[in-house]
C-alpha cells in the first residue's frame, strides 16, 4: 500500500470539510518535489497515521495542527463541495 493509499484509507476524515482536506492532502503525495509547506503537511499526515495507534494524549493537538496547515495551504472548501461529500 502506498503512503497516499494509506492516508486515504486510514486518515479518519470521511465526510464534509474533512474529506475535502483529506483529498487535497492526498494530492500532495503525487508531487515530485513538494515545497516546504507541502512537505510539512505530508509529515503531519504521516504522523497522524502513526498516532492512531497511540493514546490520544500522546499528541492531543496534532489533528488541529494538521487541519490548520491544510487550511493555510488549500483554504476552506466551497460549501457545495462539503455538502456532496
Amino acid at each position: 500500500m502506498t503512503p497516499k493509499e494509506e492516508w486515504l484509507q486510514y486518515s479518519g476524515w470521511i465526510s464534509g470539510e474533512e474529506a475535502w482536506l483529506r483529498d487535497r492532502i492526498a494530492s500532495l503525495f503525487d508531487i515530485e518535489s513538494p515545497n516546504e509547506a507541502q512537505q510539512q503537511l505530508l509529515h503531519m499526515a504521516s504522523l497522524r497515521l502513526t498516532l492512531l495507534d497511540l493514546p490520544s494524549a500522546a499528541y492531543p493537538n496534532q489533528e488541529r495542527e494538521l487541519r490548520a496547515l491544510a487550511e493555510a495551504e488549500f483554504g476552506l472548501p466551497p460549501e457545495e463541495d462539503c455538502a456532496t461529500s
